[in-house]
Order: structure tokens, then sequence, then C-alpha cells
């Protein structure tokens, strides 16, 4: 009779240890979570960049090293099990700039991985929930018999803007760029340039909704988005013999509403004709021209099929141009810069032609500084109707065309050619325009055009583009109507 109740005695106890022994773990693991988190206050601190006031990184940590090469702000808080990393390994050197940037006010969530080789910066109160994936470098895949995990990888900085939301388990790829209050959805995979104040979610990720200052919230018809953030298009897989253009510009180049733009036109020539190329730049965008706000684009393409990455945006002259287009060609890596600036240095800015060359030798230069191989094509300023109502600034226009095959002519280069796209030899404003300065579906023609002869004939790069041009259907009325 006394062997049951020892034995229940004994099972007692054995529970009760159990109970001590698994609360005693957890005090101790509740102990270190709270001792090893990592604050600007511990001395790990101090191997950041900058890791600012109030910042907690969870412990543990899954990855942490290139610390010297990561700035994290304020009241930014960090979860366990996150891998932080710069570089491809701990102990390399990246040279003198972050390559790790974390804004203020920021909660990355359980288990994320944040993995920057070149550039990835994080914007202000950005909440990424757990499980997220955000990396500006991929693996090659230029050779088809070789391991990809061995070939060379592939760099695109990575910008996520302002108040953003990550859902749980997106995967952000190299070349992302989310504007102000983007909301992603979980389990999204996302690649691209997406303008602020939407949301956005699938594989790949696309606009679904987006907020307008009149109208409110609006769901975004999948027919155009989808197609416009193809992976394939917009990010082709590298191949040897592939090159990177970049195209820059003002609204003739950016496009708005509704437009095939010139940029679809050049892209769809130089395929036709077998030229392995990647369109480059910051953008991917046309401007919203039927809202009264500045600075919003859309992705309203007529035919979003092409590669729509370039650097154009309404108002821009070579006046401000000069200053930023060195950090763009370190970003981009282009090739070849193709160029149509300056009617805006003319009309708006009041910059007269030996200043306007001026501006012009500097923005070659510093475009130089980044890239010394770096070829140029530079478009002439095209007939507006406001250089034929007007003899004075006519003669402007032309004075400055002047000036930019002056140009091409002295800083031309076997290292570094400089030619001239004559985009106004056969463009007429009252034909190829649809309001006196902005080109039609025929104008879009005639400026590819230009610059696809320029790159056949300077370059072999292509062939000249075909004459007599074809017949093209005018961009809708209705693609350009106010919303406001």
């Amino acid at each position: 009779m006394q062997q049951p109740a020892a034995g229940l005695v004994k099972g007692r106890l054995s529970l009760r240890v159990r109970r001590l022994r698994a609360s005693l773990v957890r005090d101790v693991w509740a102990w270190a979570e709270r001792t090893g988190r990592l604050t600007s206050e511990d001395p790990g601190g101090r191997r950041f960049r900058r890791l600012g006031r109030g910042v907690s990184i969870g412990f543990p940590v899954a990855s942490l090293y290139g610390e010297p090469w990561m700035e994290i702000g304020d009241d930014t808080l960090v979860g366990s099990h996150v891998s932080l990393s710069a570089g491809l390994l701990p102990g390399l050197h990246l040279g003198p700039d972050p390559v790790l940037r974390i804004g203020a006010r920021c909660l990355i969530g359980r288990g994320s991985h944040v993995v920057a080789h070149e550039s990835v910066t994080i914007g202000d109160d950005v909440f990424i929930a757990p499980y997220a994936y955000i990396t500006d470098q991929n693996h090659g895949y230029t050779d088809p018999d070789l391991p990809i995990g061995v070939q060379p990888p592939l760099n695109r900085p990575v910008v996520i803007g302002d108040g953003c939301w990550i859902g749980a388990g997106t995967v952000v790829l190299p070349g992302t760029r989310l504007g102000r209050n983007v909301a992603v959805a979980a389990g999204s995979i996302v690649r691209g340039e997406f303008p602020g104040h939407c949301l956005i979610g699938g594989a790949p990720a696309r606009v679904l909704r987006s907020y307008g200052a009149t109208g409110g919230w609006s769901r975004v018809t999948p027919q155009v988005t989808t197609r416009e953030n193809s992976m394939s298009l917009a990010d082709p897989a590298r191949t040897p013999d592939m090159i990177n253009i970049m195209i820059v510009g003002d609204s003739i180049s950016h496009g708005s509403s509704g437009d095939w733009t010139w940029r679809y036109r050049f892209w769809k020539h130089l395929r036709e004709h077998e030229v392995s190329l990647d369109l480059v730049g910051p953008k991917n965008t046309l401007d919203n021209i039927r809202t009264a706000e500045e600075g919003d684009g859309d992705l309203t393409y007529a035919d979003p099929e092409f590669d729509p990455d370039h650097d154009a945006q309404w108002g821009r002259p070579y006046l401000s141009e000069k200053d930023e287009i060195e950090a763009k060609v370190r970003e981009h890596r282009p090739d070849y810069l193709l160029v149509l600036l300056g009617i805006n240095d003319l009309f708006w800015y009041g910059v007269e032609p030996p200043v306007f060359e001026a501006n012009l030798r500097e923005f070659i230069a510093n475009s130089r500084r980044a890239r010394p191989d770096l070829r140029f094509v530079l478009g002439t300023l095209l007939q507006c109707q406001k250089a034929v109502d007007e003899a004075d600034f006519g003669a402007r226009v032309a004075a400055t065309n002047d000036r930019i095959r002056a140009v091409a002519k002295d800083l031309d280069s076997p290292s570094s050619p400089v030619v001239v796209a004559e985009t106004a030899a056969e463009f007429v404003a009252a034909e190829h325009t649809w309001d006196g300065t902005h080109p039609n579906a025929r104008g879009e023609l005639r400026i590819a055009a230009a610059f696809a002869d320029a790159l056949a004939s300077r370059f072999a790069v292509g062939a000249p583009y075909p004459r007599p041009y074809p017949d093209v259907p005018p961009v809708a009325p209705e693609a350009k109507a106010s919303i406001d």
C-alpha cells in the first residue's frame, strides 16, 4: 500500500521540479533578452556609423555585421532574430559612405532580414512586419552553364519612403523605390518604382489602390499596372552584350497620362533590331496630368509593354540637372546617356545661350566624373509654338542648338564620345505636339528616330529608324481629362 503513495509523491515532486526548471529557463531567457538588447548606450553601439538615441535591437540577433556602414535613426526598434548586414562578409571595407540607412521611429519585426551591399535606404516612421526580406543584390544569370549561385551579383539601390508599411513575409527586390506612405500587402514580391500614397500587393507587386488629393481612395485597373511592372521587361536578365541606356530629360521625355512616350518608340525599335538593352534610371512613371497636384506620377501608359525606367521630370533644366547627374550615373551605371533638355532653361529660367553652354559643359564633366568612358547623345531643342510665334525666342532656340553642336564637337573624344541627335530636324510644333510643346504620337516617332539614327551611325547600335513614318493613332482625349 505504501508503494503507490510513494510513487505519487515522487511524481508530484518530479512535476514540481519540471515546473521549476521551466520557470527558471523562462526567467533566464527573459533576463537574457532584456540584458542582450543592443542600444546606443551599450559598448556595442559604438561600432555603428550612427546608432540614434532610444534605439533598441532585440536579442538574439540572427546576423549583424558591417556596423561601421550602418546608420539607424532615433527611437527605432528592431525585433529579435533580425538580420542587419552591410557588405557580403564581416570585415570588408565598403568605402566612405553608409550602405544601410534606417530612419527614425521605425519598427522592424521579428525574423526580418535587411541585407545591404551597395545602398538600402529606409525612411522615417517605416513599419516592417515580421519575416520581411529586403535586399539590394541578386545573382546574375549571364552564363547558362554556370551555377547561378556563383555568378557575379548585380546591385541596384533600394529606397523605402517615409511612413511606409511593409506587410509580413514581403520580399523587396533590388531596384525597388517606394514613395511616401506606401502600404505593401503581406507576402508581396516588390520590384520597381511606386508612387506615394498607394496600396500595392501581389507577386510581382502592382498598384491596387491609390489616394488622390480630391477623390480619396480609388481602385486601380489591374490591366495596366500588372503589365507595367513586368519584371522581365523592366529588369531584363543580363547578357554579355547588354547595354544600359539612361534617358535624361524634362516633360518631353517624361510624358503624361495616356502617352506612349518616345521612350517606348525608341525601346521598341531597338528590340526589333535585336539590341540587348536595359533602360535605367530612378523613375518609371508618367506625370499625372489629370490632377492639380505637382509631382504625382501614374502608370497609365498607352502600352505598358516596354522597359519604362528613365531619368526625366517635368520642368527640369540643365541648370539643376548638372548638379545631380553625377550621383545618378554612379547609381544607375549607364553606358549611354541620351539627353533631351534645354527648353525649360530658356523659357522658365531665362538662361541665355552662353550660360547654357557653360551649364552643358558642366553637365558632361560631372557625368564623366562618375564614369569617364560614358557615351553621350545630346538632343537638340525641339520647335515649340512659342518659338514659332515669337521671333526672339525662336532665335534663342536656334542659337542654343548651335551651342549644343559646338560643345559636342569640342568635347567629343575616343574614350567618351559626344554626338548630337538632330531631334529638331523633322519636328514641327503645329503637327507634332498636342499642346504646342509636348509631343503627340507622331512627334514621339520623330524624337525616337533621331536618337536611333545617332546610335546607329556613330556606335553601330541598332539601325536607322525607317521612313516614311507609320500612321499611329492619337492619344485618347479622355486619357488627359482633368479629374479635379
